[in-house]
């Protein structure tokens, strides 16, 4: 792999495994721990959700100011510090004794957020590897496919032996003990080439006088296929069972959705340096549209269902790459992590909407409301990624 460097592979793989440790120490806590929490602290189970409502709302306002101290003074001390405070939010959360405690311990994974989950990172690797950053980024997407193989288990081995409380502080622990030193090791060092700057990123597709309304038009194609990404995965069994599927047969073609994404990730991380990255984003569009529209179409049943949830991880996995690479070439490699920032930000509020839209969709129309409105916006946002690509070849 051309301007792949020895030092540079590692510092990807190691900061993919600290991704992985992050997301298992704050995303995937209540998926595991919901009954429990809600039950010690005396809160509603809605509400231990709720708490990655507050990280993504908390994470979005800070997410500009720290893309701008990644810009100008690296990724290195951003992450370690994230670390620390990821590490105290779930000590908070292991000691809280009712609602107080607990939304305090968000609000410090909230303010970790931007410097620890995706969007520090990816500027790290977008730094450490700017010759070859589309695979260096879609390799770290895919090493992150295996953070819910990795972390469910582990987190449900966990509660029985040492109870949730002492698992929280297990996983502060781990950001002690492994992500900070981890995080302390890695010296980023552009790569610069020989006869000027080379490699993804380098310089912008787009003219200076159109960079807001490019800007607006990537939130917008990248907002409602993101809306389908939060929103449709936490309803996807009980869409399955609004099929006449049972509830075993719905979790196994429900979960189908993972290996979909791991399988198109793979083949990006391999191959797909051949198709541009606003060209694959139209592709993802497309095919999670076509998955999504397919149970509305045939009425439900085992095999549409089946075959949208797979459509719609094959795109998802792709478009997942496309939210993180597509900004990069299209406003270039100065200024990526700040970029990030302003993207989050609104996209952000909009997704900790999702699940509770899909779930009003869900109780008023049942499941072809839920694919029906999946379907609505990937159409919307094929159209807009069309719009994107002709504004870049003008």
């Amino acid at each position: 792999m051309s301007g792949w460097s020895l030092e540079g592979r590692r510092g990807v793989v190691a900061i993919s495994m600290t991704q992985i440790a992050a997301w298992g120490s704050s995303y995937f806590v209540p998926a595991v721990f919901n009954s429990q929490i809600a039950r010690d602290l005396d809160i509603p189970v809605a509400m231990v959700f709720g708490g990655i409502t507050i990280m993504l709302l908390v994470g979005s306002l800070l997410g500009p100011a720290i893309g701008r101290r990644t810009d100008r003074i690296g990724p290195r001390e951003i992450l370690v510090v994230g670390s620390v405070l990821l590490g105290i939010g779930m000590a908070v959360l292991s000691f809280a004794q009712g609602l107080i405690g607990f939304v305090a311990a968000w609000v410090l994974i909230g303010f970790a957020m931007p410097m620890t989950l995706t969007q520090t990172p990816f500027a790290a690797v977008a730094q450490l590897m700017p010759h070859a950053s589309r695979k260096a980024l879609g390799l770290m997407t895919l090493l992150g496919s295996l953070c819910p193989p990795i972390a469910l288990p582990l987190l449900a081995a966990m509660e029985p032996i040492i109870g949730w409380r002492g698992s929280c502080l297990a996983l502060a622990a781990l950001q002690f003990v492994f992500c900070v030193p981890v995080h302390w090791a890695i010296r980023v060092k552009p790569q610069p080439a020989i006869g000027g700057p080379t490699g993804d990123g380098a310089r912008p597709m787009v003219a200076p006088d159109m960079r807001r309304k490019a800007f607006w038009l990537m939130f917008a194609a990248f907002a409602g296929a993101g809306f389908v990404s939060w929103g449709f995965p936490v309803q996807i069994v009980s869409v399955g069972q609004g099929y006449g599927l049972e509830l075993a047969l719905a979790v196994v073609v429900g979960s189908l959705f993972g290996p979909a994404q791991m399988v198109a990730r793979m083949a990006e991380t391999a191959f797909g340096d051949r198709l541009p990255i606003l060209v694959l984003g139209l592709t993802s569009a497309t095919i999670m549209a076509i998955g999504c529209a397919l149970p509305v179409i045939f009425g439900g049943g085992v095999m549409a269902f089946a075959a949208g949830v797979i459509g719609f991880g094959l795109g998802s996995g792709t478009m997942t790459i496309v939210r993180v690479v597509g900004p990069l070439v299209v406003f270039g490699r100065d200024g990526y992590a700040e970029i990030m920032g302003k993207l989050n930000l609104p996209l952000n509020y909009l997704f900790s909407a999702a699940p509770f839209v899909m779930a009003g969709a869900s109780s008023l129309g049942g499941s072809s409301a839920v694919m029906g409105l999946c379907a609505a916006l990937m159409f919307v946002s094929i159209f807009l990624f069309v719009w994107l690509i002709r504004m870049m070849r003008n």
